[in-house]
């Protein structure tokens, strides 16, 4: 079963989403969890600069919170082989818990599933389909069915399925027809070799009789098989029918489920079946387990931390599927609800990794120096080397200490060669350089949305502006959105190139300091969106 918090950063992660979502894996590892750092994306130019330089690999790729088969707990699957007789089948089902038995052919392939159902049927079965079925019994299976032994065993051994408890004496027997038949009998060998006479293909002797010679002798020479069991005659014949193998009734359409598919997905398929239990299939074809539907009801949900947002259009898919056990933030208090009380910290810095440090030397902990690395750089990464509004006290007092943690002596140099990692603008798609970091919001009726990338020269905007400028125009009309923003900003915090479209393009007129046309223009003092740009959008669209 799996008990993993899942650390998780937003949509399109920047830095501090991806390195808050390591540190802060990292700290609750330490704190006794087991904790996974997760992202929602592909990593930036940026991000991967600083995983690399500090020696990290890349968090686990997740978009969805549902919980797997994989996750929960599951029943012990329990196995049979395809030519084992029906009676020792219920003897495996009484002492299984999810009364599915998984038939495995002679290559351990699974090849049908017995239930209680497939025996039950069995018992029920008209005279005739039992006599079918008897017919497929073999001469072993019904030995170890009996609990007896073969005291002779011809070359090749069928019979019609027919079985006759023999207790009539030698005249009243001749109105049976033994022919090819199973005759169950004791003592007498007169009895014995009538039966072999009429044709007879295996003498079952009970209550552990003696069996002459003469009598096996002539049972090699009718090629009669003969087994002697110690169980008498009643017991003998109550059982025998359950004789034939487990192939012979059970479900050969065989409904699987594969360990990653979604727990809630699995319950609608189930719903179409009745069988009780199912097999769980890895990736290497392995039967890893039993799944039911009490399985689909009754399961641990998978557990997320939440780092760098708290809005429900920023985070994993179907999180109302899962259960949030922790947020971490330094953004506004979105609108992600939870059940119960967790572990919520936010407070106003320049990044979501000044508070997970924190949260270190609150528990009596320090970083290592990877660690260290990590969160150094995503405090640079979203305060552009502690130049942007953002930027608290308590970020540069932390960029101070953990710059010693991490060997960076010169944060300056540091800070440009890591910012100038993310502004490859030339050789990136239009869409991939808006879906970077984008995000959307709400305010009242209105939708818009709004990207934000560095640059390191602004020749190299320039470069790709006519192309971009006609994506965004083109994202904004498929997203029906009603203001679209793209901010090019300088990496050491020299301001920000503006490019929108949308029905509200207007309200960014009277936002930016320089226009350029109806759709772009340059602010030197707005650099970041969420400090800066966004309380004065909101006011704007709030009053309109």
């Amino acid at each position: 079963m799996n008990n993993y918090i899942y650390v998780i950063g937003h949509k399109h992660p920047d830095s501090d989403s991806i390195c808050a979502a390591i540190t802060y894996a990292d700290l609750l590892c330490h704190l006794g969890k087991n904790a996974v750092a997760c992202r929602q994306g592909p990593l930036n130019d940026e991000t991967k600069y600083i995983l690399k330089r500090f020696n990290q690999e890349n968090p686990l790729l997740l978009t969805d919170a549902r919980a797997m088969l994989k996750d929960i707990q599951l029943d012990e699957p329990t196995f049979i082989k395809a030519d084992e007789t029906v009676h020792h089948a219920w003897h495996v089902m009484l002492q299984t818990q999810n009364r599915s038995l998984f038939v495995m052919d002679d290559a351990d392939q699974l090849c049908g599933i017995c239930t209680t159902s497939n025996l039950a049927k069995v018992r029920i079965h008209p005279d005739a389909d039992l006599e079918q079925l008897m017919s497929t019994a073999s001469l072993d299976n019904i030995a170890r069915t009996v609990g007896g032994i073969i005291v002779t065993k011809p070359e090749s051994f069928h019979s019609n399925g027919t079985i006759h408890v023999i207790t009539l004496d030698g005249k009243e027997m001749q109105s049976f027809h033994l022919k090819h038949g199973i005759c169950i009998l004791s003592s007498d060998s007169d009895k014995q070799r009538m039966c072999i006479d009429a044709g007879a293909k295996l003498l079952v002797i009970t209550c552990g009789q003696f069996v002459d010679q003469g009598v096996l002798e002539y049972a090699k020479d009718k090629k009669c098989a003969i087994i002697k069991t110690d169980f008498d005659t009643m017991h003998t014949a109550r059982t025998i029918t359950e004789s034939y193998s487990v192939e012979e009734v059970m479900t050969k359409h065989i409904i699987s489920f594969r360990d990653d598919e979604f727990v809630d997905d699995v319950a609608v398929k189930m719903n179409n079946s009745r069988v009780r239990s199912y097999p769980v299939i890895d990736v290497d074809g392995k039967i890893i387990g039993a799944v039911s539907r009490y399985h689909t009801r009754n399961y641990r949900r998978r557990q997320f931390a939440l780092v760098d947002h708290s809005a429900m259009n920023q985070t994993i898919n179907h999180l109302d599927q899962a259960e949030v056990v922790a947020i971490v933030d330094h953004h506004h208090i979105g609108d992600v609800q939870t059940d119960a009380p967790i572990e919520y910290r936010n407070h106003r810095c320049g990044s979501t990794c000044t508070i997970v440090s924190t949260l270190y030397q609150e528990n009596g902990l320090l970083p290592n120096a990877e660690m260290s690395g990590l969160l150094l750089s995503a405090i640079l990464s979203d305060t552009l080397n502690l130049k942007s509004a953002t930027t608290t006290d308590e970020d540069k007092l932390t960029v101070s200490w953990l710059a010693e943690r991490a060997g960076i002596r010169n944060v300056d140099d540091y800070a440009r060669d890591m910012l100038g990692a993310s502004v490859a603008l030339t050789d990136a798609a239009p869409h991939d350089i808006l879906n970077r970091d984008l995000k959307t919001y709400e305010i009242g009726k209105y939708r818009f949305a709004i990207g934000q990338t560095n640059y390191s020269h602004m020749e190299e905007v320039q470069k790709i502006l006519p192309n971009f400028r006609k994506n965004l125009e083109k994202e904004q009309a498929d997203n029906k959105l009603d203001l679209m923003v793209m901010l090019f900003t300088d990496v050491m915090g020299e301001g920000s190139l503006f490019v929108y479209y949308g029905p509200l393009s207007y309200v960014l007129t009277d936002l930016i300091q320089t226009k350029f046309d109806d759709h772009s223009g340059f602010d030197p003092n707005i650099i970041s969106r969420k400090q800066q740009l966004m309380p004065k959008l909101s006011e704007i669209l709030k009053n309109i």
